[in-house]
């Protein structure tokens, strides 16, 4: 609510961190609740069903911004989600079972700093080194911060008695190979949302609401599919379906980077789908991996690990995709952006939709300008695309010869 408040980019983003200090405390408490009132026989369900609702959260929470854009500012979209928030915070308190832990460990207070100092220096090399350059001191700094600060984080853990995250636990084949599948989903998805809304709108030409409404086929897609998961892993294994929703993610990525300014959205749809049915095998799939590893006592570290590694996940997709983008986008300009004045040709350089902007400014002169910009933007979207589902198929071919054929047994 406070948010909806703000005059400054500043205070935003002040506001929004705090929203995910919010967020980072639901979200491991919804899918830990699940996996611990469910009997066994049924957590996979269960598990399925929470998984494919939160990969829909993010298009339904997109489709309703779209449509409050359509009437109202932006501040709506802060008020509308407050007041959602605070309708589930009095059905939590109301309906939740209450799991907490009758001996808590103590905070691991080194294994937080560690964790957040690298996922930052990480996040911070990505940007920077395709901004600046991967040679400048201050990325190579920054990387060989990310390797101190991991390498802590496993030294130290090691050694705790309690620690945040016990480092042995990725010697599990199921938990690990989990983790790796939902991280690399998540990089894809929303580093692909962060470009592909861009599409719909800047070549396109679609309204907020209606770039939202072109992605509800990946909801449409992921719900049925993950409830699907858990009869799939009983029939041919968890391996197979881990594999194929990687390769089937990997594959609607390929297909929507072949796109020109020309395409259209139904070559789009067409990856979509095909991402959209990868999403739903793969998120299901390597939550229960990660769930299905750890005992009943220790699902709360379970479900807590399976939300860090989508929240990273998210945050290194957006930085990877949209560096790789940026840096495509300015690099193929066209050479007429220089004659511009300064101040117009740096807002180009800055933003494929201010670029379109200062075009349409210049009237019957920008159709030319106009051109080149969605070209630039189609070549960084098609190498963000690529680098991503490189990485996608990577993880596939890892899942094939490294992750469990069954399920792992759990209590």
């Amino acid at each position: 609510m406070a948010a909806s408040f703000t005059d400054s980019t500043t205070a935003l983003i002040v506001w929004r961190a705090v929203m995910g200090l919010g967020a980072a405390m639901i979200m491991p408490g919804t899918l830990s609740t699940i996996t611990a009132a469910f009997p066994p026989g049924q957590r996979a369900k269960g598990v399925a069903t929470w998984s494919g609702f939160a990969a829909a959260g993010a298009i339904i929470g997109m489709l309703a911004a779209g449509a409050l854009l359509e009437w109202f500012s932006w501040r709506s979209i802060f008020i509308t989600s407050a007041a959602a928030a605070l309708a589930a915070a009095v059905a939590a308190l109301l309906l939740s079972p209450d799991t907490k832990d009758e001996h808590p460990a103590p905070p691991d207070v080194s294994g937080a700093i560690s964790t957040a100092v690298g996922i930052g220096a990480l996040v911070f090399a990505i940007i920077e080194g395709n901004e600046q350059g991967w040679t400048e001191p201050v990325v190579i700094a920054a990387l060989v911060v990310t390797v101190l600060a991991f390498t802590a984080y496993a030294w130290l853990g090691l050694r705790r008695e309690h620690p945040l995250l016990d480092p042995a636990l990725f010697g599990i084949r199921g938990f690990r190979a989990g983790a790796i599948t939902v991280l690399v989903q998540f990089m894809a998805v929303f580093g692909f949302f962060f470009v592909g809304l861009q599409y719909l709108q800047l070549i396109l030409g679609y309204s907020p609401l209606k770039a939202a409404a072109a992605l509800v086929p990946v909801a449409v897609v992921v719900l049925p599919t993950s409830q699907a998961t858990p009869h799939l892993v009983r029939r041919v294994g968890m391996k197979a379906t881990m594999t194929a929703g990687l390769l089937l993610l990997s594959a609607g990525l390929f297909v929507i980077s072949r796109l020109d300014v020309g395409s259209g959205y139904l070559p789009f749809l067409g990856g979509l789908v095909l991402a959209g049915f990868g999403i739903g095998l793969s998120g299901a799939v390597g939550t229960s991996a990660i769930t299905g590893s750890l005992g009943r006592g220790q699902q709360g570290v379970a479900s807590a690990m399976n939300d860090t590694t989508r929240e990273v996940g998210s945050a290194v997709g957006i930085a990877l995709m949209g560096s790789i983008y940026g840096s495509h986008y300015r690099s193929h300009l066209p050479a007429s952006l220089d004659q511009l004045p300064a101040e117009a040709a740096e807002a180009a350089r800055d933003s494929a939709a201010a670029g379109l902007h200062v075009a349409d400014q210049l009237g019957a002169r920008g159709a030319a300008l106009a051109d080149g910009i969605k070209s630039a933007f189609m070549d960084g979207l098609s190498a963000s695309l690529v680098a991503v589902g490189i990485i996608v198929l990577a993880a596939a071919i890892g899942c094939l010869f490294r992750a469990p054929k069954t399920p792992p047994a759990s209590d």
